[in-house]
């Protein structure tokens, strides 16, 4: 006796439809709860110390706004200001510029 196929039809159509637009939905919502967690994540942890955890401000350094921890006194450089400072320093004084930069 020969199998038969089983086609999808009446109901079977109508609930297949209605759980496409749920995976949708799903996916839909799924990628914005991600979004919003990945907003928040970096908000919680946005100019804070990577020492101690506290609040940093930006200040003034040579033309430069570097990261200056409010609690410990930590000074954190983003990318490139490290060498946009040392750039704008005479060669000579480098040694009095760096102690003038961590004194304060």
């Amino acid at each position: 006796m020969p199998v038969k196929q089983w086609e999808p039809k009446g109901y079977d159509d109508e609930e297949m439809y209605f759980h496409q637009q749920e995976m949708e939905l799903l996916a839909k919502k799924r990628a914005e709860l991600d979004a919003k967690a990945a907003e928040q994540a970096q908000h919680e942890h946005w100019m804070k110390c990577p020492k101690c955890g506290k609040d940093m401000k930006e200040v003034d350094m040579q033309h430069i706004r570097v990261d200056r921890c409010n609690a410990c006194g930590g000074t954190f450089f983003d990318r490139g200001e490290v060498e946009a400072l040392i750039g704008s320093v005479h060669p000579h004084k480098v040694g009095a510029w760096l102690a003038r930069i961590f004194r304060s």
